[in-house]
C-alpha cells in the first residue's frame, strides 16, 4: 500500500512537471514579439531616415497662438485665406477671388510652413544634418560645425539660415533670417524678419523621433508660441511613391524614395483663370 501511494506521489510530480514544461513552451511561443523598434539598434546622435508628417496644418505649433503686437495685427489684417474658418484666419472668404495666399501663386512655403506639406529626410554629414522636404524638393542646412547665426544685416532666406549643437541626446536647431514673405501656416499667420525658432529632435528608439518647435518673435508676438511634443515616425519610402518601381535589394526588401511635390505655375494658374491675384505679395496676375 506504501508503495502504491508513493508510486502516485512520484507519478503525479511528473506529471505537473511536464504540465510546467508545456505551459512555458507555449507561453515562449504565444508571447508577444519584441517591438521591431525597441529591439534594433539606433545612434541617438543620429536622426537620418525619411521621418513622417504626423498630419495637419498646424501641426507644429498648434492653434494656441500669442497675442499679435500692433505691427502684427496690422500685417495679419492684409492676409485673406482660402476659406479657413477658425479664430487663426483674420476673416473667412469662401470666394477664391479673394484669397491671396502666396502659395497659390508657387511662391515657396518658406519655414516652418513646410513642415505641414511635406515628409521629411535627415541625413547626416560631417559638418551638419541636412534637412529634405518632398514639397518643392528643397532642403535645409542645419550646421553643426560651430558657425554663429548671421545678424540682421544678413539678406532674408525662404527658409532662413540655421545652426544646430547636441544638448545631451538631443538635437537643437536655431534658425533666423526668414523671408517675412512666407505666412507661418495655411491660415494667414504672419511673422516678422525678427522671427527666431528653436526645434529639438531627441530619437527615442529605431523608429520614433521626438520633435518640438518654438516659435519667438517681439516684433510680431507677445510672447512663444508651440513648444509641444510632437513623436515622428521613421518610415522607408514616402506615401504615394509606387511599390515595386526601383525593385528589391538583394535581401528582398524594397528600396526608399521620397516623392517630388512642385507647385507648377502652369498647373496652378489653371484654377486661378479669370480670377485676380491682387494683393499676393503686393504683385497682380
Amino acid at each position: 500500500m506504501r508503495y502504491r501511494f508513493l508510486s502516485s506521489i512520484v507519478a503525479l510530480a511528473a506529471v505537473l512537471a511536464l504540465a510546467r514544461t508545456v505551459v512555458a513552451q507555449n507561453k515562449q511561443k504565444q508571447a508577444p514579439k519584441a517591438s521591431t523598434a525597441k529591439a534594433q539598434p539606433f545612434d541617438p546622435r543620429d536622426i537620418s531616415g525619411i521621418w513622417k508628417n504626423p498630419g495637419g496644418f498646424d501641426v507644429a505649433l498648434g492653434p494656441d497662438r500669442p497675442p499679435m503686437t500692433p505691427w502684427g495685427k496690422e500685417q495679419w489684417s492684409k492676409t485673406r485665406s482660402s476659406a479657413r474658418n477658425t479664430p487663426l484666419s483674420f476673416g473667412f472668404y469662401q470666394d477664391q477671388k479673394d484669397w491671396n495666399d502666396p502659395l497659390f501663386q508657387c511662391d515657396p512655403s518658406g519655414y516652418p510652413r513646410n513642415l505641414d506639406y511635406s515628409n521629411y529626410r535627415f541625413v547626416k554629414l560631417a559638418d551638419e544634418f541636412v534637412m529634405f522636404f518632398e514639397r518643392d524638393h528643397v532642403w535645409r542646412d542645419l550646421w553643426t560645425d560651430g558657425r554663429k547665426l548671421p545678424g540682421p544685416e544678413a539678406p532674408p532666406r525662404w527658409y532662413g539660415y540655421s545652426t544646430a549643437h547636441w544638448d545631451g541626446d538631443t538635437l537643437v536647431v536655431e534658425t533666423s533670417g526668414l523671408d517675412e514673405r512666407a505666412w507661418v501656416d495655411p491660415y494667414g499667420s504672419i511673422h516678422s524678419d525678427q522671427m527666431r525658432l528653436e526645434e529639438r529632435y531627441k530619437r527615442l528608439d529605431h523608429d520614433t523621433l521626438e520633435f518640438s518647435l518654438t516659435l519667438t518673435d517681439p516684433k510680431a508676438y507677445v510672447g512663444s508660441w508651440g513648444g509641444k511634443k510632437l513623436q515622428l515616425k521613421l518610415m522607408n519610402s514616402s506615401q504615394r511613391i509606387q511599390k515595386g518601381m526601383w525593385g528589391k535589394r538583394p535581401d528582398g526588401t524594397a528600396y526608399g524614395d521620397m516623392r517630388e511635390e512642385y507647385c507648377v505655375y502652369s498647373i496652378e494658374r489653371s484654377f486661378w483663370e479669370g480670377r485676380p491675384l491682387d494683393g499676393v505679395s503686393g504683385n497682380t496676375k
